[in-house]
């Protein structure tokens, strides 16, 4: 089954595939142009994530961090949905990128955990610099087994997948909103 482009308010862009083998492809990005480099890190948009979770989530799903993992955990339980390890940071000239490697927790398939990454990826492009969310082979446990049914995808669409996407999209607007706030700042300090 493929995904959609769908553009989204402030030109947010998204992608999302569920591939045969049950696992999930999803990209939601954003161009920003005449970025200040050095306030946008792939270490800050990880930071800046976590805590936007804590706050659009109205602290229902909170990111808590232990051992070098971090685990999205529901209410002040000790229920993680999504438990993961890292960041692992790497970058070239063009492109810098936080990976987290998600471990386990009540979303994701038994068999399947180690194998799904969330990443959040800086790309320098004609147009600015593109700042994407990206989720790439998660096995959610909701699909079910090699085949998942109409029903199952449906169901994901319906609920984690929609859920994702909009949390993704607010923070990114959220981004756009606080960088382009830091950008006026800049701007108007420098005017006496």
């Amino acid at each position: 089954m493929t995904g959609e482009i769908l553009f989204l308010p402030k030109k947010i862009a998204c992608r999302e595939v569920i591939y045969e083998d049950r696992s999930v492809f999803s990209r939601q990005w954003i161009v920003i142009a005449h970025i200040d480099e050095a306030l946008l890190t792939p270490a800050f948009l990880v930071e800046s994530y976590m805590a936007f979770i804590r706050k659009c989530t109205l602290s229902l799903v909170k990111p808590v961090q232990n051992s070098g993992k971090t685990a999205f955990v529901l209410f002040s339980t000790s229920l993680p949905l999504l438990i993961f390890s890292g960041p692992e940071f790497s970058g070239n000239d063009r492109s810098q990128t936080a990976a987290l490697r998600i471990e386990g927790g009540l979303l994701v398939q038994r068999n399947e955990c180690g194998k799904g990454m969330l990443s959040f990826i800086i790309e320098v492009v004609e147009e600015g610099t593109l700042v994407a969310v990206q989720v790439c082979d998660y096995c959610p446990l909701i699909l079910g087994g090699r085949k998942p049914s109409k029903i199952r995808k449906w169901l994901y669409l319906c609920t984690q997948a929609l859920i994702h996407k909009i949390i993704t999209s607010r923070y990114l607007n959220h981004l756009y909103r606080q960088l382009e706030s830091c950008k006026e700042s800049s701007s108007n300090s420098g005017v006496r």
